[in-house]
């Protein structure tokens, strides 16, 4: 296929809990152990304080003539240490998964999930090349999914602060107006703060 092998992910790690979708990523990751345990190499163990830690490592037939393996490491932490186990890897939310450099919550780890066990079981995907290549590529689209789903949040987020600051600055001039009309403040006064309003609607 022309892919460098050292360039894409070898390993895929999963963040999971107790919650529901967590429940779902689980599920979905013992059928596939269940499926593939014959050409893999399974281990577990536990780490302080509480995370219990089942590493998968399957041998993938390669078209370069030898074999490349990938691991796929589950974590699992009860309830009560979520939030530990995110402080110590960072994340944002539960269940995640880190392909590479990338990290995806949420459904998007669902997502990924599924996509591993289909890729593992699918005759279609037949070699190493395939199944990590398609790895990549499915990183790298959801990567740029949650780049966009973040620049849409935070343009929505902004929305409304600029346009609550439109009111108020509309509703100050208004009552500017009315001091001037009432004669409470002299003409240059009122020039001046109506010229500053202004300027500051037109930037909002």
């Amino acid at each position: 296929m022309g892919y460098k092998l050292h360039l894409m992910p070898k390993k895929i790690v999963f963040y999971t809990s107790e919650d529901e979708l967590s429940s779902k990523v689980l599920r979905i990751l013992n059928g596939l152990i269940g499926e593939v345990k014959n050409m893999a190499k399974l281990s577990s163990r536990d780490q302080w304080p509480a995370f219990s830690i089942t590493s998968v490592k399957i041998s993938l037939p390669s078209t370069l003539g030898k074999s490349e393996e990938l691991e796929c490491e589950i974590w699992t932490a009860p309830k009560s240490y979520e939030e530990s186990l995110k402080t110590k890897y960072g994340l944002a939310g539960l269940p995640a998964v880190k392909i590479g450099d990338s990290v995806f919550i949420g459904e998007h780890a669902l997502s990924i999930a599924s996509d591993l066990h289909t890729l593992l079981t699918a005759s279609k995907f037949t070699s190493a090349e395939q199944i990590l290549y398609h790895l990549a590529a499915t990183a790298k689209s959801l990567a740029e999914a949650q780049i966009e789903e973040a620049r849409k949040e935070f343009e929505l987020k902004e929305a409304p602060i600029s346009n609550v600051f439109r009111q108020t600055i509309s509703e100050k001039l208004s009552n500017l107006e009315k001091l001037y009309k009432e004669k409470k403040i002299d003409e240059e006064t009122y020039r001046k703060m109506k010229k500053t309003y202004e300027e500051l609607l037109g930037r909002a």
